[in-house]
C-alpha cells in the first residue's frame, strides 16, 4: 500500500469521529464518558492480538516507561478528552478551523523539539491548504472569518491541538525494537488507565441512558478512530515523517463534508471546491513538488 494511503485512512475515521462525536455530546453523554468508553473498547479489542507481544517486549516496556507514559498522557489521553470536551462549548465552525492549523502546530514543535528545517516549498504548500481550510469553514466569507469568536470551548480545541502537535513530532522517538501493536497496546492502555479516574470523577452520564446510535458511535471510535487510526498514523509518520503528515491534517474538513454530504444530505457549494483545490495543491507543493525538488 502507497506510504501516503496510511496517512489519508486516519484523516477519514478522525472525520467520521468528529461528527460523531458531535452528535454524542449535543444527546447529552458527557466527554469523559464518550473518551474512556472509547478506549476501554479499543483495548479489549486489541489486547487479544498484542498480550503476547507485550509480555515479550516487556523489558523494553520497562526500560522506556516514561516515554510511554508521555505518549499515552498526550495522544491518548489528552488529545481525545480534549476534543470531546470542546466540542460541548464551540462551534463546528471553529472546531474545524482551528484543527486545520495543526500542520503549523507540527512544524513549529518539530524545530523547537527536533530542530527540524522546513524548505520553502513546504511553508508554501502550508500556506496553500491553510487558505482551502479557511475558505471552507469560514463558507468563503469574509465577515464570518473575522468574526469568529475564542471561547473556552476553543481553548480546549487548542489545547488538543498542541497535545497532538508534540504527540506527532515525538512519535519518531518511540523505541525502534518495540512492535508497533505492542507500543499502541501499551500507549493504549497507559492513557485509558488516566482517563480512568476522570471518567469516575467526573461522568454524569448513566450507560442505561446510552441509546443504540450512542453505542454505535462508541463502536465505531473504538474500532476505527482508535485501533485503525492510530496504526496509520504511527506508521505514516515512520514513512513519511511528523512534517509531511501535518499537511494531511488540512483534510479533514474536506472528508468531514464529504461525509456529511453522504449521511447528512448536505449539499456541496462553490466555496467548497475552492477550498477543496487549494487544500490538495498546498499538499502536493508541499508533498510531491518538494520531494521531487530536493532528489
Amino acid at each position: 500500500m502507497p506510504a501516503f494511503i496510511y496517512l489519508l485512512l486516519p484523516i477519514l475515521f478522525w472525520s467520521g469521529n468528529y461528527i460523531l462525536g458531535r452528535l454524542t455530546v449535543s444527546h447529552g453523554i458527557d466527554p469523559f464518558s464518550i473518551s474512556f468508553l472509547r478506549w476501554s473498547l479499543a483495548c479489549l479489542i486489541i489486547l487479544p492480538f498484542a498480550y503476547k507481544k507485550l509480555w515479550l517486549e516487556r523489558n523494553i516496556i520497562a526500560k522506556n516507561w516514561p516515554l510511554l507514559v508521555l505518549f499515552g498522557w498526550l495522544g491518548i489521553c489528552n488529545y481525545n478528552l480534549f476534543l470531546y470536551i470542546g466540542l460541548t462549548s464551540t462551534t463546528v465552525t471553529n472546531a474545524v478551523l482551528l484543527n486545520s492549523i495543526m500542520p503549523v502546530m507540527i512544524l513549529i514543535t518539530a524545530r523547537l523539539l527536533l530542530g527540524s528545517k522546513t524548505s520553502w516549498l513546504q511553508n508554501t504548500g502550508i500556506l496553500i491548504s491553510t487558505l482551502g481550510a479557511i475558505i471552507i469553514v469560514s463558507r468563503g466569507s469574509l465577515d464570518t472569518f473575522l468574526h469568529l469568536t475564542i471561547s473556552k470551548g476553543d481553548l480546549w480545541i487548542i489545547t488538543a491541538a498542541v497535545s497532538w502537535a508534540i504527540y506527532s513530532v515525538l512519535i519518531i522517538k518511540r523505541p525502534k525494537d518495540m512492535s508497533l501493536i505492542g507500543f499502541f497496546a501499551c500507549t493504549a492502555l497507559i492513557g485509558t488507565l488516566f482517563q480512568a479516574p476522570l471518567f469516575f470523577l467526573f461522568g454524569s452520564s448513566s450507560l442505561v441512558d446510552f441509546t443504540v446510535t450512542d453505542w454505535l458511535a462508541i463502536v465505531y471510535m473504538g474500532i476505527f478512530a482508535s485501533i485503525g487510526a492510530f496504526l496509520c498514523w504511527n506508521i505514516g509518520i515512520q514513512k513519511l515523517g511528523a512534517a509531511t503528515a501535518g499537511h494531511f491534517i488540512h483534510l479533514l474538513p474536506v472528508f468531514s463534508i464529504t461525509l456529511s454530504v453522504i449521511f447528512l444530505g448536505e449539499s456541496l457549494l462553490s466555496f467548497h471546491f475552492v477550498g477543496i483545490t487549494l487544500i490538495f495543491s498546498g499538499i502536493f507543493v508541499a508533498t510531491i513538488l518538494n520531494k521531487k525538488t530536493a532528489k
